[in-house]
């Protein structure tokens, strides 16, 4: 439940700005105590996120198998918290835990169109963006072959995410006997574009999405994108670039890519083209993530969580393209290191593959950043992996909203369920009403979601959704909200897919006078006064706010009317057209 929800409740929860044109007529809400407040409801379709679909972009050049071995160690951990929801390993859910996750590989082998060159066999295609089914079975318990071309677990079925992931590693850990022109980008990009799409590729084929890769990327889910190479991406648009007996391409065969990248030169595919394709398989750009584990320099390695800054990365010194002046056949490395037990890895500036990162990011989409180069992918994958809870898990919302001294806020959450479904089905839920589905005309069941009470900052247990502006997912180091958006709505069971949700958020009406408004202090609120009549303001119970108090109409300002709500020991200005 990602953008459509957030545009929603960005729309209800900013009743600041929505007070002065949305009257308590609009109101389609519980019984309220008329009318210090004013509401807003309004709904949305929801195709919540249940399903996970993981593609792994893996060089298999010759200089990645330590990099392929590394990656191989932290598979298990990454299926089990994505199964799981629990990042930490301490018993504590963090996000929803992904219901149906299915994984895919490709690699960097797309051939060299027909070139005959040395470390690539399959010279026509290469491995060309289908997912790969042959298992390493130089590994323990691997098998030569696995059908379909993806893996599939779903944790509510008891499967083991240990198992799942071995399994997944026998195609991943593939080797490096790749193609030495490493085609990243188009490799990902042939992948998961229909043939239905206009994007064509080497002799005017067409991607598998539909195709040898079908059933893959499923039309609802979060699609994710893991690239990890040490090396640019060199997606040709002329293959002839790669042909060591080309008269028409000269220089050193090994610096092609580079001498001839200026995209003005037509040779290199531009990176924009990846952007639109990528941003193409979905229609919300929420629902796709984007990481690269790449050459970036380990001075610039962004931390995660925080944002990118691409312009900084891109413009370190490491990551300037020159020859090698110790290696004239090669580009300077852009990181070079020896790790723990001695293995040396080298890698080269990624500019098109953070270019690429940068304009998936500008489209909406989400990116992820991080260094080949260190010795352990752990911090590499959970960057990844609290990306993917964050679309998972809350929404972040623009504005706070006041607790009351129940704990709760005054919203509720309502969920008209697809057809056939039933509230009993889901927990947290109880049955509102039974109404006719207009489009298709058949009984729908109306549910209730329960608001959890927060009691102490703390995580309430139970079934429902809460208000959230206390956990380390919104406030502090670690926060998955904009500093500029600490709070958020948490839902503990998530709406099924299909569901229509219905938030109805009030909050009080405000004016200009400090206080108005404001969660009423421990003290009460007579330390704000009201300018025009000097009248200290008082705490409004049902909504634990400060507000105007009065005697008579005379008192109230902009033709409000002096009323006391049920509970109050004293008059409000009121709305007069809530007053029935």
């Amino acid at each position: 439940m990602r953008r459509k929800q957030r545009h929603l409740l960005a729309s209800v929860a900013a009743i600041a700005g929505l007070a002065a044109l949305v009257g308590c007529s609009d109101r389609e809400l519980r019984p309220l105590n008329p009318c210090t407040v004013q509401g807003v409801a309004e709904s949305v379709k929801v195709d919540n996120i249940e399903e996970v679909d993981l593609l792994f972009m893996i060089d298999n050049s010759n200089s990645m198998a330590q990099e392929q071995n590394a990656l191989s160690r932290e598979l298990p951990n990454l299926v089990r918290v994505l199964a799981s929801g629990d990042i930490e390993g301490d018993g504590t859910q963090e996000f929803p835990p992904v219901r149906s996750l299915q994984v895919g590989v490709v690699t960097s082998d797309m051939g060299t169109g027909g070139f005959i060159v040395p470390t690539c066999s399959n010279s026509r295609f290469g491995d060309d963006g289908v997912l790969r089914d042959r298992g390493n079975t130089a590994r323990p318990g691997c098998m030569a072959m696995y059908s379909p071309r993806f893996f599939s677990f779903e944790p509510a079925g008891g499967g083991d995410p240990t198992a799942f992931a071995n399994e997944v590693t026998c195609v991943a850990a593939m080797g490096t006997n790749g193609c030495g022109f490493e085609q990243q980008l188009e490799a990902v990009l042939k992948a998961v574009t229909p043939s239905t799409s206009g994007i064509r590729f080497v002799e005017g084929s067409v991607g598998h999405a539909d195709g040898q890769n079908a059933g893959f990327i499923r039309p609802n889910s979060l699609l994710t994108v893991i690239v990890v190479t040490d090396e640019e991406d060199c997606s040709a648009v002329q293959p002839e670039v790669f042909d060591p007996a080309s008269t028409t391409f000269g220089g050193d065969l090994n610096l092609r890519c580079w001498t001839y990248g200026d995209p003005a030169m037509g040779i290199i595919h531009p990176v924009q083209r990846f952007v639109d394709g990528l941003l193409a398989t979905r229609a919300d750009p929420d629902l796709l993530v984007v990481a690269a584990i790449t050459g970036v320099p380990e001075a610039v390695n962004p931390t995660p969580g925080a944002p990118i800054d691409y312009a900084a990365i891109l413009a370190h010194p490491d990551m300037v393209e020159m020859v090698d002046p110790t290696m004239p056949s090669r580009l300077r490395p852009s990181c070079d290191r020896t790790d723990e037990a001695g293995e040396r890895s080298i890698a080269f500036p990624p500019r098109r593959i953070v270019s690429m990162l940068q304009g998936l990011e500008a489209g909406g989409a989400n990116a992820i950043l991080q260094t080949i180069c260190q010795d352990s992918f752990t911090g590499a994958l959970e960057a990844v992996v609290r990306k993917i809870a964050d679309v998972l898990g809350g929404t972040c919302l623009p504005r706070a909203l006041v607790r009351g001294s129940a704990g709760i806020v005054n919203c509720d959450v309502v969920e008209q369920l697809a057809p056939g479904r039933s509230c009993a089905e889901f927990p947290g839920r109880t049955l509102r009403e039974t109404i006719t589905d207009t489009v298709t005309g058949m009984a729908v069941e109306v549910c209730e979601v329960e608001q959890l009470a927060v009691s102490g900052d703390v995580v309430p247990g139970g079934d429902g959704w809460y208000y959230d502006d206390f956990s380390n997912d919104v406030v502090g180091a670690d926060a998955r909200c904009p500093a500029e958006r600490p709070q958020r709505i948490t839902f503990t069971q998530p709406p099924a897919t299909g569901t229509t949700v219905r938030l109805e958020c009030l909050q009080t009406v405000g004016n200009t006078t400090e206080g108005v408004g404001a969660e009423c202090p421990a003290d009460g609120c007579a330390r704000f006064v009201e300018p025009v009549t000097g009248r200290a303001l008082g705490c409004d119970p049902g909504t634990n706010t400060c507000q105007p108090t009065c005697e008579t109409n005379a008192d109230c300002a902009g033709g409000f009317v002096c009323y006391a709500p049920e509970g109050a020991t004293t008059p409000f200005c009121v709305n007069p057209t809530c007053d029935s």
